[in-house]
C-alpha cells in the first residue's frame, strides 16, 4: 500500500473593506437601536409604575381630607356648651349647683378578694423567675 500524500489545502479568504466597514455599520446600528429599544422600555415602565403610585397617593390624599374634614368637625363640636357640660360630668365628675351625684362602685366578691390575698411573696418570686426564664406553670 501507497501511502497517500496530503495535501495541504491554503484557505484564501479575501477581506473587501468595504464589505467589512457595511457589516461592521449595521452591526453598530443594531446594537445602538436594542440599546435604545430597551432603555425606551425601561422608562415605559417606570412611568406605569409612577402612575400607579400616583393613582394610590391622590386615593390616601382624598382619603385623609375627608379624616380631617370630620376631625375639625369634631374639633368644632368640642366648644359647643352641651359637649363642655358633658365631659365636666362624665370625666371630671362635677355637678350642677343643687344636684347630687351618686358614685356605684363595683362589687367585689369575696374568692376575688382571697384570690388578691394568697398570692404571697414567695408566689410572687417563683412567678416571677418563671417569666424571666420562660418556664412552664
Amino acid at each position: 500500500m501507497v501511502a497517500k500524500k496530503r495535501r495541504k489545502v491554503k484557505w484564501k479568504i479575501n477581506f473587501d473593506k468595504k464589505k467589512v466597514t457595511e457589516t461592521f455599520y449595521f452591526l453598530f446600528s443594531a446594537l445602538v437601536i436594542l440599546f435604545l429599544a430597551f432603555s425606551c422600555f425601561n422608562i415605559y415602565e417606570k412611568k406605569k409604575s409612577s402612575e400607579r403610585d400616583l393613582l394610590i397617593l391622590n386615593n390616601q390624599m382624598k382619603e385623609l381630607e375627608k379624616e380631617k374634614d370630620l376631625l375639625s368637625f369634631t374639633l368644632g363640636e368640642t366648644y359647643s356648651d352641651e359637649y363642655l357640660e358633658r365631659v365636666a360630668r362624665e370625666d371630671l365628675g362635677m355637678q350642677k349647683p343643687g344636684e347630687k351625684i351618686f358614685i356605684i362602685k363595683k362589687e367585689t366578691s369575696i374568692e376575688e378578694i382571697e384570690e388578691v390575698e394568697e398570692v404571697s411573696f414567695s408566689n410572687k418570686v417563683i412567678n416571677w423567675f418563671k417569666d424571666v426564664f420562660n418556664l412552664p406553670e
